[in-house]
Protein backbone atom coordinates (compact mmCIF):
# COMPACT_ATOMS: atom_id res chain seq x y z
CA UNK A 1 0.00 0.00 0.00
CA UNK A 2 2.82 2.22 0.88
CA UNK A 3 4.59 1.41 -2.42
CA UNK A 4 1.07 2.58 -4.36
CA UNK A 5 0.78 5.83 -2.22
CA UNK A 6 4.38 7.02 -3.57
CA UNK A 7 4.14 5.65 -7.04
CA UNK A 8 0.68 8.10 -6.66
CA UNK A 9 2.24 10.53 -5.42
CA UNK A 10 5.45 10.29 -7.67
CA UNK A 11 3.17 10.63 -11.24
CA UNK A 12 1.28 13.96 -9.53
CA UNK A 13 4.44 15.44 -9.01
CA UNK A 14 5.36 14.78 -12.94
CA UNK A 15 1.93 15.55 -13.69
CA UNK A 16 2.10 19.25 -12.18
CA UNK A 17 5.78 19.85 -13.25
CA UNK A 18 4.56 18.94 -16.95
CA UNK A 19 1.59 21.87 -16.07
CA UNK A 20 3.94 23.96 -14.98
CA UNK A 21 6.59 23.85 -17.44
CA UNK A 22 3.46 24.49 -19.84
CA UNK A 23 2.02 27.66 -18.80
CA UNK A 24 5.78 28.70 -18.45
CA UNK A 25 6.51 28.20 -22.17
CA UNK A 26 2.61 29.39 -23.56
CA UNK A 27 3.42 32.62 -21.02
CA UNK A 28 6.39 33.06 -22.95
CA UNK A 29 5.17 32.71 -25.75
CA UNK A 30 1.97 35.52 -24.95
CA UNK A 31 4.35 37.49 -24.24
CA UNK A 32 6.41 36.94 -27.21
CA UNK A 33 3.71 37.88 -29.06
CA UNK A 34 2.56 40.59 -27.46
CA UNK A 35 6.15 42.33 -27.86
CA UNK A 36 5.64 41.20 -31.89
CA UNK A 37 2.24 43.03 -31.84
CA UNK A 38 3.64 45.56 -30.11
CA UNK A 39 6.16 46.12 -32.18
CA UNK A 40 3.98 46.09 -35.51
CA UNK A 41 1.09 48.41 -34.29
CA UNK A 42 3.97 50.73 -33.64
CA UNK A 43 5.64 50.27 -37.82
CA UNK A 44 1.86 50.34 -38.53
CA UNK A 45 1.36 53.64 -36.23
CA UNK A 46 4.81 55.40 -37.68
CA UNK A 47 3.72 54.33 -41.69
CA UNK A 48 0.23 56.16 -41.08
CA UNK A 49 1.87 59.24 -39.21
CA UNK A 50 5.08 59.64 -42.31
CA UNK A 51 1.91 59.29 -44.49
CA UNK A 52 -0.03 61.52 -43.00
CA UNK A 53 2.53 63.98 -42.65
CA UNK A 54 3.20 63.78 -46.32
CA UNK A 55 -0.31 64.52 -47.45
CA UNK A 56 -0.79 67.66 -45.04
CA UNK A 57 2.98 69.02 -46.43
CA UNK A 58 1.57 68.80 -50.06
CA UNK A 59 -1.85 70.08 -49.26
CA UNK A 60 -0.50 74.02 -48.49
CA UNK A 61 0.46 73.29 -53.04
CA UNK A 62 -1.92 73.82 -55.63
CA UNK A 63 -1.68 72.32 -58.75
CA UNK A 64 -3.71 73.14 -62.29
CA UNK A 65 -4.32 70.34 -64.81
CA UNK A 66 -4.45 71.30 -68.33
CA UNK A 67 -5.82 68.25 -70.75
CA UNK A 68 -4.49 69.54 -74.16
CA UNK A 69 -6.13 70.07 -76.85
CA UNK A 70 -10.72 69.60 -77.11
CA UNK A 71 -13.07 67.82 -79.14
CA UNK A 72 -13.29 70.58 -81.46
CA UNK A 73 -9.94 73.06 -82.46
CA UNK A 74 -10.57 76.92 -82.67
CA UNK A 75 -8.88 78.17 -85.33
CA UNK A 76 -9.57 81.48 -84.51
CA UNK A 77 -6.08 83.48 -83.31
CA UNK A 78 -5.24 84.71 -80.67
CA UNK A 79 -1.70 86.94 -79.23
CA UNK A 80 1.02 84.32 -79.23
CA UNK A 81 1.74 86.41 -75.47
CA UNK A 82 0.44 89.39 -73.64
CA UNK A 83 0.75 92.51 -75.70
CA UNK A 84 2.22 90.22 -78.79
CA UNK A 85 1.42 90.97 -82.43
CA UNK A 86 2.23 87.57 -83.37
CA UNK A 87 -0.77 85.39 -83.44
CA UNK A 88 -1.55 81.84 -83.36
CA UNK A 89 -4.61 79.51 -83.77
CA UNK A 90 -7.18 79.58 -80.23
CA UNK A 91 -6.36 75.94 -79.84
CA UNK A 92 -4.94 73.22 -82.64
CA UNK A 93 -6.18 70.07 -83.71
CA UNK A 94 -3.69 67.98 -81.88
CA UNK A 95 -2.69 64.78 -83.15
CA UNK A 96 -4.17 61.24 -83.15
CA UNK A 97 -3.30 57.63 -82.90
CA UNK A 98 -1.48 55.75 -85.76
CA UNK A 99 -1.78 52.05 -84.55
CA UNK A 100 -5.48 53.11 -81.97
CA UNK A 101 -7.12 55.94 -83.47
CA UNK A 102 -7.36 57.58 -80.42
CA UNK A 103 -7.50 61.72 -80.85
CA UNK A 104 -5.16 63.47 -78.90
CA UNK A 105 -7.45 65.22 -77.00
CA UNK A 106 -9.20 62.03 -75.55
CA UNK A 107 -6.14 60.90 -74.62
CA UNK A 108 -4.55 63.74 -72.74
CA UNK A 109 -8.23 63.94 -70.96
CA UNK A 110 -8.03 60.02 -69.76
CA UNK A 111 -4.48 60.95 -68.22
CA UNK A 112 -5.26 63.88 -66.76
CA UNK A 113 -8.29 62.43 -64.88
CA UNK A 114 -5.62 59.94 -63.55
CA UNK A 115 -3.40 62.05 -62.27
CA UNK A 116 -5.77 64.44 -60.34
CA UNK A 117 -6.95 61.39 -58.56
CA UNK A 118 -3.85 60.60 -58.02
CA UNK A 119 -2.20 63.93 -56.91
CA UNK A 120 -5.19 64.36 -54.77
CA UNK A 121 -4.52 61.29 -53.13
CA UNK A 122 -1.45 62.26 -52.20
CA UNK A 123 -2.64 65.55 -50.44
CA UNK A 124 -2.68 68.13 -53.31
CA UNK A 125 -5.00 70.76 -54.30
CA UNK A 126 -6.66 70.09 -57.67
CA UNK A 127 -7.67 72.13 -60.10
CA UNK A 128 -8.96 70.88 -63.81
CA UNK A 129 -9.13 73.18 -66.82
CA UNK A 130 -11.43 70.78 -68.23
CA UNK A 131 -13.29 67.19 -67.67
CA UNK A 132 -14.59 67.09 -70.69
CA UNK A 133 -13.97 66.99 -74.56
CA UNK A 134 -16.79 69.33 -75.24
CA UNK A 135 -15.54 72.47 -74.07
CA UNK A 136 -13.84 75.81 -75.63
CA UNK A 137 -10.89 77.11 -73.66
CA UNK A 138 -8.03 79.10 -75.65
CA UNK A 139 -4.53 78.41 -74.46
CA UNK A 140 -4.50 81.83 -73.18
CA UNK A 141 -7.87 81.25 -70.92
CA UNK A 142 -6.03 77.94 -69.99
CA UNK A 143 -3.32 80.05 -68.67
CA UNK A 144 -4.91 82.62 -67.34
CA UNK A 145 -7.02 79.93 -64.76
CA UNK A 146 -3.45 78.76 -63.84
CA UNK A 147 -3.06 82.57 -62.76
CA UNK A 148 -6.38 83.69 -60.88
CA UNK A 149 -5.89 80.33 -59.03
CA UNK A 150 -2.20 80.95 -57.92
CA UNK A 151 -0.88 77.54 -58.70
CA UNK A 152 2.38 75.86 -58.23
CA UNK A 153 2.45 74.39 -60.62
CA UNK A 154 0.38 74.24 -63.76
CA UNK A 155 1.01 70.90 -65.77
CA UNK A 156 0.06 70.46 -69.39
CA UNK A 157 -0.81 67.06 -70.23
CA UNK A 158 0.04 66.32 -75.04
CA UNK A 159 1.12 63.74 -77.00
CA UNK A 160 4.03 63.90 -79.75
CA UNK A 161 3.14 63.39 -83.31
CA UNK A 162 6.16 63.18 -86.37
CA UNK A 163 6.22 63.07 -89.81
CA UNK A 164 9.26 60.01 -88.41
CA UNK A 165 6.97 56.97 -87.39
CA UNK A 166 10.10 55.79 -85.73
CA UNK A 167 10.54 58.95 -83.15
CA UNK A 168 10.18 57.83 -79.77
CA UNK A 169 10.11 59.40 -76.15
CA UNK A 170 9.06 61.72 -73.61
CA UNK A 171 9.58 65.40 -73.58
CA UNK A 172 9.07 68.39 -71.69
CA UNK A 173 8.64 72.56 -72.50
CA UNK A 174 9.45 75.37 -70.92
CA UNK A 175 10.02 78.84 -72.02
CA UNK A 176 13.86 79.91 -72.41
CA UNK A 177 15.30 82.55 -70.06
CA UNK A 178 15.13 85.24 -72.47
CA UNK A 179 11.21 84.77 -72.95
CA UNK A 180 9.60 88.08 -72.99
CA UNK A 181 6.90 87.37 -71.57
CA UNK A 182 7.77 85.69 -68.42
CA UNK A 183 10.84 85.13 -68.47
CA UNK A 184 11.62 85.86 -64.82
CA UNK A 185 10.01 82.70 -63.36
CA UNK A 186 12.06 80.28 -66.12
CA UNK A 187 14.08 78.42 -63.60
CA UNK A 188 11.15 77.51 -61.89
CA UNK A 189 9.54 75.93 -65.28
CA UNK A 190 13.10 74.17 -66.13
CA UNK A 191 12.69 72.60 -62.72
CA UNK A 192 9.59 71.77 -63.46
CA UNK A 193 10.13 69.93 -66.24
CA UNK A 194 13.38 68.55 -65.86
CA UNK A 195 11.69 67.11 -62.57
CA UNK A 196 8.74 65.56 -64.45
CA UNK A 197 10.80 64.23 -67.25
CA UNK A 198 13.25 62.59 -65.25
CA UNK A 199 10.16 61.13 -62.61
CA UNK A 200 8.64 60.24 -66.28
CA UNK A 201 11.07 58.17 -67.48
CA UNK A 202 12.28 56.97 -64.50
CA UNK A 203 8.32 54.93 -63.86
CA UNK A 204 7.89 54.24 -67.81
CA UNK A 205 11.36 53.13 -69.04
CA UNK A 206 11.05 54.97 -72.75
CA UNK A 207 13.11 57.17 -74.12
CA UNK A 208 14.32 60.21 -73.03
CA UNK A 209 13.85 63.53 -75.33
CA UNK A 210 15.13 66.58 -73.71
CA UNK A 211 13.53 69.44 -71.67
CA UNK A 212 12.91 71.87 -75.18
CA UNK A 213 13.16 75.48 -74.54
CA UNK A 214 10.93 77.54 -77.02
CA UNK A 215 9.15 80.78 -76.87
CA UNK A 216 6.81 79.81 -79.45
CA UNK A 217 3.56 78.27 -77.14
CA UNK A 218 1.27 80.83 -76.12
CA UNK A 219 -0.09 78.26 -73.11
CA UNK A 220 3.48 78.69 -72.00
CA UNK A 221 3.98 82.65 -73.03
CA UNK A 222 0.71 83.58 -71.12
CA UNK A 223 1.76 82.28 -67.68
CA UNK A 224 2.81 83.83 -64.67
CA UNK A 225 3.18 80.59 -62.27
CA UNK A 226 5.34 77.54 -62.79
CA UNK A 227 4.40 75.84 -65.75
CA UNK A 228 5.51 72.30 -67.85
CA UNK A 229 4.19 70.85 -71.35
CA UNK A 230 4.36 67.10 -71.10
CA UNK A 231 4.79 64.85 -74.44
CA UNK A 232 4.20 62.33 -73.03
CA UNK A 233 5.05 59.99 -76.19
CA UNK A 234 4.46 59.90 -79.85
CA UNK A 235 1.14 59.01 -80.86
CA UNK A 236 2.60 58.56 -84.68
CA UNK A 237 4.54 55.41 -83.61
CA UNK A 238 2.52 52.59 -83.62
CA UNK A 239 4.17 50.69 -80.57
CA UNK A 240 4.22 53.94 -78.70
CA UNK A 241 0.65 54.96 -79.53
CA UNK A 242 -0.73 51.30 -78.99
CA UNK A 243 1.37 51.43 -74.87
CA UNK A 244 0.08 54.60 -73.94
CA UNK A 245 -3.42 52.98 -74.76
CA UNK A 246 -2.41 50.25 -71.89
CA UNK A 247 -4.08 50.62 -68.48
CA UNK A 248 -0.72 49.67 -67.11
CA UNK A 249 1.39 51.82 -68.89
CA UNK A 250 -1.10 54.42 -68.30
CA UNK A 251 -0.74 53.87 -64.58
CA UNK A 252 3.34 54.36 -65.25
CA UNK A 253 2.94 58.00 -66.87
CA UNK A 254 0.69 59.16 -63.98
CA UNK A 255 3.23 57.80 -60.95
CA UNK A 256 5.88 59.60 -63.04
CA UNK A 257 4.29 62.65 -63.83
CA UNK A 258 3.13 62.84 -59.72
CA UNK A 259 6.42 61.62 -58.37
CA UNK A 260 8.18 64.42 -60.73
CA UNK A 261 5.85 67.12 -58.92
CA UNK A 262 7.03 65.79 -55.87
CA UNK A 263 10.25 66.27 -57.01
CA UNK A 264 10.16 69.46 -57.92
CA UNK A 265 8.83 70.82 -54.80
CA UNK A 266 11.34 68.83 -52.96
CA UNK A 267 13.84 70.70 -54.76
CA UNK A 268 12.38 73.57 -54.32
CA UNK A 269 12.10 73.79 -50.29
CA UNK A 270 16.00 72.87 -50.31
CA UNK A 271 16.70 75.59 -52.56
CA UNK A 272 14.50 78.12 -50.08
CA UNK A 273 16.52 76.90 -47.29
Amino acid sequence: MKRFLEIILGVSLIVALAMLFVWIFNDGKNEQKKEVDTAVSEDIEKEETIESTSEDSNSEYKIVIDAGHQGSPSLEKEPIGPGASETKPKVAAGTKGVSTGVYEYELTLEISLQLRDELESRGYQVIMIRESNDVDISNSERAQIANEANADAFIRIHANGSENSADTGAMTICQTMDNPYNGAIYQQCYDLSECVLDSYVDSTGCNREYVWETDTMSGINWCQVPVTIVEMGYMTNPDEDEIMQTPEYQEKIVQGIANGIDDYFEKENENGD
